[in-house]
């Protein structure tokens, strides 16, 4: 689900199994922006509930829990054409609008093992804020005015690997994985306000390698995904590097991650293209049971 608003109205796109549905509105029927807020609701619900029912299906089997901080930031570029229908050159996150800082972020991991199958679900979420000048116009705002600018990003991913080669030092898996994720950035001046919300879940083909020596595990993992649904098309990379000693009661693990979120969309009127990717180092630790 993509969002795109203004200081003068309301546009939404839904792209559910494979159709965009259009919705224009004003402002003042609020009750149409609540039912939109309330899909996306039932989203994110049936998204957990996937993860639940899928580690459910392993029970009994070893786990892992971990938890740290990420210090990730944004980079990229972002556009919004304004009422006109005019679309002006990007404004980029880190330059222009001031939010390429570095932000200690909380980073989630679950997994667990059955013989030759392993489940993960991990997540962070990130909160920067900052001020720029627009080197291009953004909406209804023109270029070269002073803004306040905010970015959201929250990551929710599920993956299933089954391994199909091993070693007496190395894994391969092979499977899927279910991602949810959001991105939240908006641009104000004194006198007018301009947000982009776009919400996705992609379901992604997933791959890892593994080494394996004693006690030491190193490792590259990666989904990626490219649609072009009509009114709307993007390409996700979700990839993830690490390194890590693990024995039979902790596991500390030290890794990058690197997500990228390129899509392009048209809601009503209201064009946009948003280019940005995130990622940081990671370090967790955790317990195995």
């Amino acid at each position: 689900m993509v969002k795109a608003w203004s200081g003068r109205g309301f546009a939404a796109y839904f792209v559910i199994l494979g159709r965009v549905i259009i919705i224009d509105l004003p402002f003042h029927r609020r009750l149409c922006v609540r039912q939109a807020m309330f899909v996306t609701m039932k989203l994110q619900k049936l998204l957990l509930t996937t993860l639940i029912v899928t580690f459910a299906g392993c029970a009994g089997q070893t786990y892992r829990a971990e938890l740290g901080p990420m210090f990730a930031h944004a980079r990229g570029k972002l556009a919004l054409a304004n009422s006109q229908q005019q679309m002006q050159p990007d404004n980029g996150v880190n330059g222009d609008l001031g939010l390429g800082h570095t932000e200690a972020s909380p980073y989630v991991r679950f997994r667990t093992d059955f013989e030759r199958h392993r489940v993960r679900f991990n997540g962070f979420y990130l909160d920067s804020k900052g001020s720029g000048t627009l080197a291009n116009a953004y909406g209804d705002i023109p270029a070269g005015n002073q803004v306040q600018t905010s970015l959201d990003f929250l990551a929710l991913a599920s993956n299933y690997t089954y391994e199909v080669l091993r070693g007496e030092d190395y894994r391969v898996g092979l499977g899927g994985q279910l991602g949810f994720y959001s991105l939240d950035a908006g641009v104000n001046t004194l006198t007018v306000r301009e947000k982009v919300t776009s919400e996705v879940i992609v379901p992604m083909p997933y791959v890892e390698v593994e080494g394996l020596w004693d006690e030491f595990r190193a490792g590259v993992s990666m989904g990626l995904m490219s649609a072009d649904l009509g009114d709307a098309n993007g390409r996700y990379i979700d990839l993830e590097a690490y390194f890590n000693y693990v024995d039979d009661n902790y596991d500390v693990k030290l890794g990058y991650r690197y997500l990228l979120l390129d899509g392009y969309g048209r809601a009503s009127s209201r064009d946009f293209d948003a280019d940005v990717d995130v990622q940081g180092l990671f370090l967790t630790a955790g317990i195995c049971f």
